[in-house]
């Protein structure tokens, strides 16, 4: 497959996921970093990715890393990077893919955009849908992994899970490498995918729920622990507003239709099916070895 995309955000999580996947699938993949020289960016272009050096806040360089690819994966991580105006970066993405003539475009917004809960991923959709280009929105859940990757303010750390959501709130989840597969198939197939928004969840559970797998599938016990809302504050006052909205509801979203995305994904993990794919090996190295 000679096509080329280019992938924003390739040396973080989601776009590292996508990344993976396209490379995996045949794709040719192209990168944008600030540090080219970083472990991931070497692994990716080890792999065959191109990697460019620069930053999506360089009108420029963001015309060059459009300019002659088939599509474009665009994700910002917001609150998770304060140096990148993410509206203006995906707004910038989406009018480079029109002026360049990109097939398609697939945009990772998220959970609850249409809803009030991230407007700026909601004023990023709006463009995209204004622009004309040929595009598909997917609004990812929580991510399996941040279980890992998030320990230090909410996830799995000395042998409890912690985070600050209620007890009785059923949270929506998905595994990144499912990000992958929607995207790769919207790529792939972009007449059937165009103007459609996915809403993408793999299960819903409750946080004791979680926690409960983990113990079953690590072998000891992982409780859950509910951390206080202005404990989460002092580190990120997003993420707390974010539980805030959780425990009361007001940022509730209605069930997504998991077996509808089963049959357009038939790989779509539930969180069992993640834990025995690989978080459970994850999740091990940040448990207290026991005799």
């Amino acid at each position: 497959m000679d096509q080329v995309v280019f992938v924003t955000g390739a040396t973080r999580q989601q776009g590292g996921a996508v990344a993976d996947r396209l490379l995996a699938d045949g794709w040719q993949v192209r990168m944008l970093t600030r540090r080219p020289d970083s472990a991931r960016a070497r692994a990716l272009a080890a792999a065959g990715a191109e990697v460019i050096a620069g930053s999506l806040e360089e009108p420029a360089t963001v015309e060059r890393c459009v300019d002659g690819v088939y599509g474009v994966y665009s994700v910002h991580p917001g609150l998770l990077d304060p140096e990148q105006d993410e509206v203006k970066a995906g707004m910038a993405i989406t009018d480079a893919a029109v002026k360049y003539g990109a097939t398609h475009l697939v945009y990772s917004s998220g959970l609850g955009a249409d809803r009030g809960g991230q407007p700026t991923k909601r004023e990023i959709e709006q463009h995209i849908a204004a622009s004309g280009v040929s595009a598909t929105v997917l609004r990812p859940s929580s991510f399996m992994e941040n279980l890992i990757t998030q320990s230090a303010t909410v996830g799995i750390a000395d042998d409890a899970l912690r985070t600050a959501a209620a007890a009785h709130v059923r949270q929506q989840f998905i595994a990144l490498d499912d990000i992958g597969a929607f995207t790769a198939l919207s790529l792939a197939n972009p007449a059937d995918y165009r103007g459609r928004t996915l809403e993408l969840v793999g299960d819903t559970l409750t946080p004791p729920g979680v926690a409960t797998q983990v113990c079953a599938a690590v072998g000891q016990q992982v409780p859950y622990i509910q951390r206080p809302i202005e404990d989460l504050r002092r580190i990120n006052e997003g993420f707390a507003r974010g539980y805030e909205l959780l425990n009361s509801g007001d940022g509730s979203v209605p069930d997504v239709g998991i077996d509808e995305l089963r049959v357009l994904h038939p790989g779509l993990m539930s969180f069992q099916d993640w834990l025995s794919h690989k978080g459970a090996e994850l999740i091990r190295p940040l448990l207290n070895t026991r005799p």
